[in-house]
């Protein structure tokens, strides 16, 4: 059984994140140019944009509060690791595990075969304008 492709870009799902439907949007658009935009893998590439849009968000606010957080007790002052440097590795390795699944990393790259006609700079077209996007979230160009 073939799962069915898609012939058009679908709208990211409402509960998405503004950061999260930019990341739908591209990865989206790249799928859809490789044909390799499936009914099926919906559900998984909005948990890779989720995942990746935490990543993106906790990786500003660690950037504003620090690595080192100083907390006051009854017993004195002292410092811990940031709570949220824990959520960020953890959205990063879920992210990563999904982006093996669409061959969004080097090595599932080197593993997936890429529909007849199509290139190998195509993927690499979609890294590209992944990377676009994290640079416009990392500079403030999208708020949630």
């Amino acid at each position: 059984m073939m799962p069915e492709k898609l012939e058009a870009s679908p709208p990211a799902p409402r509960d998405l994140s503004k950061a999260a439907k930019l990341e739908w949007d591209s990865v989206c658009a790249e799928l859809l140019r490789l044909k390799m935009l499936h009914r099926v893998d919906l559900g998984l590439l909005a948990a890779y944009c989720i995942e990746m849009a935490s990543y993106l968000e906790e990786t500003k606010k660690i950037k504003k509060e620090g690595s080192v957080l100083t907390i006051q007790s009854k017993t004195g002052e002292y410092k811990m690791p940031n709570p949220r440097i824990a959520i960020k590795n953890a959205a990063l390795k879920n992210a990563q595990a999904l982006a093996n699944q669409f061959g969004f990393t080097p090595s599932a790259r080197a593993r997936i075969n890429v529909p007849a006609g199509e290139s190998e700079s195509a993927l690499e077209k979609l890294l590209r304008a992944k990377m676009e996007n994290k640079n416009r979230l990392r500079n403030g160009n999208q708020q949630d």
